[in-house]
């Protein structure tokens, strides 16, 4: 009886709330940042991929590095991740100062747990000795070793925002609010590389080799979540030509508190920060 209860006074509260409600503006934006990225260990890529057999390897000489890059040749990999969002802006008749942003995200989250680290060295590999002249030439050889580990996903987030304005009725203005989104992350993957280079050179001219493995293992879909808000400003496009007026861009800094749930090792909490471009109708 009392979920009954509470089923329909959920139900009359909705129903009470809507009627209040109307569509006043159509919100579409993209932006970047870091959304959560975390640096991670060996220990955490052997859980995400148990069957690599790169991570067989002696990593124990390897220096981690934080810089998010993959410092061999041709490859690098940066921690900033991307969004779209298509969001409805609703207006409510009892709180007519506050816009309510509700929609669908999607993020590319890239790089949301990553590791890499070096490992190099230089000796001395042979002495050529000068038949007419007795000179001595040393070649010396160096062993260059680079790892990049990521873990990535795809999310389809719900987003919802509230959005107060500062002078809504001048062709600049400005906005600021909370907002927050949650979401299930899609095409997990994990991306494991190892690059090996050597050299041999005389009077600095050389030659050289290398070996490059690359593995990408498949991950279990995980929650994504943020808290943020959103500080902008906006510009009505047309001044004096109706057909331009509703038409408004605006720009947008979103300092998060992101939540990152990864499904073989936990969740973890972290700051970010993203900033975003949208076009924003009125209707």
């Amino acid at each position: 009886m009392k979920k009954v209860t509470l089923m329909a006074a959920l139900m009359i509260g909705g129903s009470a709330f809507s009627q209040n409600l109307k569509i006043s503006e159509v919100n579409i934006s993209s932006g970047t940042g870091t959304l959560g990225q975390q640096n991670g260990s060996l220990a955490n890529f052997q859980q995400l991929a148990p069957s690599s057999s790169i991570l067989t390897k002696d990593f124990s000489q390897f220096k981690p590095y934080n810089d998010f890059y993959f410092h061999g040749p041709g490859q690098m990999n940066t921690s900033q991740s991307s969004f779209y969002s298509l969001q409805l802006g609703l207006q409510c008749a009892k709180m007519p100062k506050v816009t309510f942003r509700a929609g669908i995200t999607h993020i590319s989250n890239v790089g949301a747990l990553s590791s890499q680290g070096s490992y190099s060295e230089t000796a001395a590999y042979d002495t050529l000795t000068s038949s007419q002249t007795g000179a001595i030439t040393v070649i010396d050889t160096s062993h260059i070793k680079n790892y990049n580990m990521n873990y990535s996903n795809q999310q389809i987030r719900l987003d919802g925002a509230m959005i107060f304005r500062m002078f809504p009725e001048n062709r600049w203005s400005l906005h600021a609010g909370l907002g927050a989104s949650i979401g299930m992350s899609y095409q997990a993957t994990t991306e494991i590389n190892y690059f090996e280079y050597s050299t041999a050179s005389q009077n600095a001219t050389g030659s050289g080799s290398n070996i490059q493995e690359n593995e990408r293992f498949k991950n279990k879909n995980s929650l994504g979540a943020s808290l943020y808000i959103p500080m902008g400003v906006d510009f009505g496009i047309g001044k004096k030509r109706s057909f331009w007026m509703p038409f408004h861009l605006y720009m947008e800094a979103r300092p998060s508190l992101n939540i990152n749930s990864i499904n073989e090792i936990g969740t973890t909490f972290s700051p970010g920060m993203s900033t975003a471009l949208g076009l924003r109708i009125k209707i």
